[in-house]
């Protein structure tokens, strides 16, 4: 699993860096002396007369599946067998090793040998580790098969005692010898289980003393960066005889080759679950390609459009880079020469990635960074005599600066505002590089050649964790806006400017994150991310005391970068799963409405759950002292927090009962609005005059509460109109269903239908009833009363007024008057 740029592999990094976060919890808080470790073994008893027979075959299928498990393990011989082989092949090693490190080799080639021996060491701890889980398995059978023996000696005892016949006699100790044979086959396997793990740890103990002895030497002042090494270049000595030399470097390819070939047949079964891996990885790929080509993409962002390209234009390219990249995290203990393969497939890969987005001019550079990182790979697998080495020293460092001056030459004088950010990135770069070519030119002349290694290394694999990472960048680009994109254009609405702030927001993380492990690999090119992570281990790693607890900054660190993850993973899953409520990944399994919702809300309550238990684990904290604070909290629960937990259990209540569910349109304590979102404690309410209201949980279950739109959203819409006594009521009759049908947002069943109420004192009174979805009832109800007045005037039937009669008997100056008016 190497990433092989500076011969520490890339899952190495990756551990490391979160370990510097996780593992610093070896000084932890004492144990609680009220721990108590107990194995509770049901005590055996003997079985009665009337169930022998049915137990014993019951035993007899018992019997049977453990010699079946027996079987299944048989890999444990296998590695038994060939234990001899690889304990050679370990011992030809150190001496290897020895011969290599008395040769005064470079610091490259020590770099290789601590990583070849790590890969050693991870290949046999995964061995011993499998053998004592079947040691530990085989333990566990024998707990279970000491318990028969017991019961069927107490069984045989009792049967006995009771005069059974001779037969269930017979019976019972022919089923003791057969359990005796099996725990005597058991118990041999533990033993030829546990000599092997003793030989397997010997060597681990072997390899970490070798690994140490590499990295005291590499550590020394020999390998100083500013150590005078060697002579001067003009008093170098080429003695030794070219066929010498000729015959080390084809040794050493010899022996690089069969390490790959070892190393492939010791992994075929891991080879197997990565192609599988790789092949679902396809599936996704195609699915997200598909993403853009379904739903039109519309962005004004160039970056967007980029990352779009990338999945859509270049999938086969993605996948196989992708595929490769597993490849180095995947597999452990690789050879050099299978993570080199690998590294070269990523350079190739990612040029039909980040070639499209360079300019014309710098296209080039490909063929340059391939060139050199081959050329500076040699000097991991050939032997060179010291003077010829200093002379390809001498020539790698002038090619590499005729190579940066030729290719850049034409863009110094560019001034194009439009050069992609890697062009300008190396272009800024080449003034260092001139600076690192003249250091190693210098230095290789004055025989400070360890400097000479660091900064050619510099030279040759700086643009290649580049573009590399350019590459893995501008994918994961595409993968993101890819999800983001299926996911929003899926949906009836879609919220283009949410979507937008999701997309350009998630894509500065990605960059963020991407240039923190560049800088990480920028750290161990240079030989200073092993040093500088030894440095915060220990300082992480510290104990501090308060009061009857230890705690270390690192433990600290992962309570908290726990804590980020359970939040960012619950936020992660509410938007995969009820964002938009159905409109999730759960909406090819067509559920009912809220179910995504109850789903996403449980798995996020147990991310939140487990997440703190961890958290707080982590900090080496005792959680059965907890037990005195949960009492304390049932107190305040049962006297101050009555409301929140009643509002947090009603909240449970509404997302599995699902009386109401997001996007509902309710109407509670004279409040209309549609349902937002369905929280812990309260629920949102966004009104329709624009207002959000924030409603408890417990007045939604507690109060009297309409929901418009639980099961369907179809209203009936009832429109009141009279007309006057001169009207014919079928012809008003058949105006009001004819216009109500003629509407194109009423629903055809229920049909629209006219109704005669009543005889009203000035008109004959008439209702229109209608079924429309709820979302259109206002509107529907306006154009409907509009067409009807203008459907009765057509008509010409009258809509009447209220009249009233006024009688004045008096006014001044005058007797009785009477004037009617209307």
């Amino acid at each position: 699993m190497h990433f092989s740029l500076s011969s520490v592999s890339l899952k190495t990094l990756l551990t490391s860096f979160i370990v510097l976060c996780f593992s610093f919890n070896d000084i932890q808080a004492q144990d609680s002396d009220n721990t108590i470790d107990s194995i509770i073994v049901n005590a055996p008893k003997a079985i009665p007369l009337t169930a022998i027979i049915q137990n014993i075959q019951k035993t007899n299928d018992d019997l049977k599946l453990i010699e079946r498990k027996l079987e299944a393990n048989k890999a444990v011989h296998k590695v038994d067998s060939l234990y001899p082989t690889y304990a050679t092949y370990i011992d030809k090693q150190q001496e290897q090793t020895e011969k290599v490190l008395a040769s005064n080799p470079n610091r490259q080639k020590i770099e290789n040998l601590y990583t070849k021996w790590n890969g050693n060491r991870i290949y046999l701890t995964g061995i011993e580790d499998d053998v004592n889980n079947f040691v530990s398995r085989n333990t566990r059978l024998l707990e279970t098969i000491e318990l028969h023996h017991k019961t069927w000696d107490l069984t045989l005892e009792n049967a006995k005692n009771e005069e059974a016949p001779k037969e269930i006699l017979n019976r019972i100790s022919d089923l003791i010898k057969d359990i005796e044979a099996i725990d005597k086959a058991i118990i041999e396997e533990n033993n030829t289980a546990l000599k092997l793990e003793s030989k397997i740890n010997f060597k681990v103990e072997l390899i970490n003393e070798i690994m140490e002895e590499i990295l005291t030497l590499k550590n020394s002042e020999t390998y100083d960066l500013f150590h005078l090494r060697h002579s001067p270049i003009w008093k170098i000595s080429f003695s030794q005889t070219e066929s010498s030399s000729n015959s080390s470097a084809l040794e050493a390819a010899s022996d690089s080759f069969k390490e790959l070939v070892s190393f492939i047949k010791n992994n075929k079964s891991s080879f197997y679950l990565y192609f599988t891996l790789i092949l679902f990885l396809s599936g996704i790929i195609y699915f997200l390609k598909r993403g853009f080509e379904k739903y039109e993409f519309v962005a004004n962002d160039p970056n967007l459009h980029i990352s779009k390209d990338v999945i859509l234009k270049h999938p086969i390219a993605s996948y196989i880079f992708l595929s490769l990249l597993i490849g180095n995290i995947f597999f452990t203990g690789t050879p050099k020469l299978f993570e080199s393969i690998l590294i070269l497939g990523l350079i190739i890969v990612s040029s039909y990635v980040v070639r499209p987005q360079i300019k014309t001019q710098f296209k080039n550079i490909y063929y340059v960074i391939t060139f050199f990182y081959i050329i500076d790979l040699l000097k991991t697998y050939l032997w060179f005599h010291s003077g010829v080495y200093r002379v390809y020293l001498l020539f790698e460092a002038i090619l590499i600066g005729a190579a940066v001056y030729l290719l850049l030459k034409k863009l110094y004088a560019t001034k194009d505002a439009k050069i992609n950010p890697l062009s300008k990135f190396l272009i800024q770069l080449s003034p260092s590089i001139y600076i690192l070519v003249f250091v190693a030119i210098m230095s290789n002349f004055l025989g400070y050649t360890n400097l000479t290694d660091i900064t050619l290394k510099i030279c040759t694999h700086i643009g290649v964790i580049t573009v590399i990472f350019y590459s893995l960048l501008l994918i994961l680009e595409g993968i993101s806006t890819s999800v983001i994109h299926r996911h929003f254009s899926s949906k009836a609405e879609i919220d283009f400017n949410r979507k937008l702030a999701l997309e350009l927001k998630l894509m500065k993380i990605l960059r963020v994150v991407v240039l923190i492990f560049w800088f990480l690999f920028f750290l161990n090119m240079i030989e200073v991310y092993r040093p500088l992570k030894d440095y915060l281990t220990d300082i992480l790693s510290e104990p501090y005391k308060l009061g009857t607890i230890s705690i270390t900054i690192g433990s600290i660190l992962s309570f908290i970068i726990i804590l980020i993850s359970s939040y960012l993973l619950t936020t992660l899953i509410s938007f995969m799963i009820d964002d938009g409520d159905g409109e999730g990944v759960l909406k090819s399994l067509r559920l009912p409405k809220g179910i995504p919702a109850a789903v996403s809300l449980v798995i996020r309550y147990f991310i939140v759950a487990f997440g703190f238990v961890f958290a707080l684990s982590s900090l080496g904290m005792d959680l059965s002292k907890f037990n005195l604070l949960a009492g304390a909290m049932g107190i305040g629960i049962g006297f101050g927090l009555q409301t929140l937990i009643s509002n947090f259990v009603s909240g449970l209540i509404l997302v599995f009962e699902r009386p109401v569910l997001q996007g509902d349109t309710i109407e509670v304590d004279n409040l209309l609005g549609r349902v937002h979102k369905i929280g812990v404690r309260s629920s949102k309410i966004r009104t329709f005059d624009g207002a959000e209201v924030i409603v408890p949980n417990y007045n939604l279950m507690s109060n009297n509460l309409i929901n418009w739109t639980l099961s369907d959203n179809i209203k009936r819409i009832d429109i009141f109109i009279g007309a006057t006594y001169d009207a014919d009521p079928n012809q008003v009759l058949e105006i009001l269903a004819k216009t109500g049908a003629s509407h194109p947002n009423t629903l055809k069943t229920p049909p629209p239908r006219g109704l005669f109420l009543e005889f009203g004192d000035n008109s004959l009174n008439f209702v229109l009833q209608c079924w429309v979805h709820y979302e259109l009832s206002l509107t529907t109800k306006s154009e409907i009363s509009v067409a009807v007045y203008n459907a009765f005037k057509e008509a010409g039937i009258e809509i009447p007024f209220p009249q009233r009669d006024i009688h004045i008997k008096s006014m001044p100056n005058n007797n009785t008057i009477e004037n009617k008016t209307s």
